[in-house]
């Protein structure tokens, strides 16, 4: 089963922490803009890569933002 971050949570929290766009919650992870874009697309297996760091950077356990998705 295929797993995304949930990008509407994501939101919820950037909101809760003052961050106001993704490029200053990419800034904060020492990251891109286009690399957290990726890591917000469906395309993206959030069990890699920078996970751990946004969840860091948001004070939040992301993988419990982490929802399947129906492949077909």
């Amino acid at each position: 089963m295929k797993t995304i971050l949930d990008k509407e949570e994501i939101h919820t929290l950037m909101k809760k922490k003052g961050i106001k766009t993704q490029k200053e919650l990419a800034q904060s992870m020492g990251i891109t803009k286009n690399q957290l874009s990726v890591m917000l697309s469906s395309s993206f297996s959030p069990i890699k890569s920078n996970v751990s760091n946004l969840a860091d950077v948001l004070g939040h356990d992301v993988l419990k933002s982490i929802v399947p998705v129906n492949e077909q």
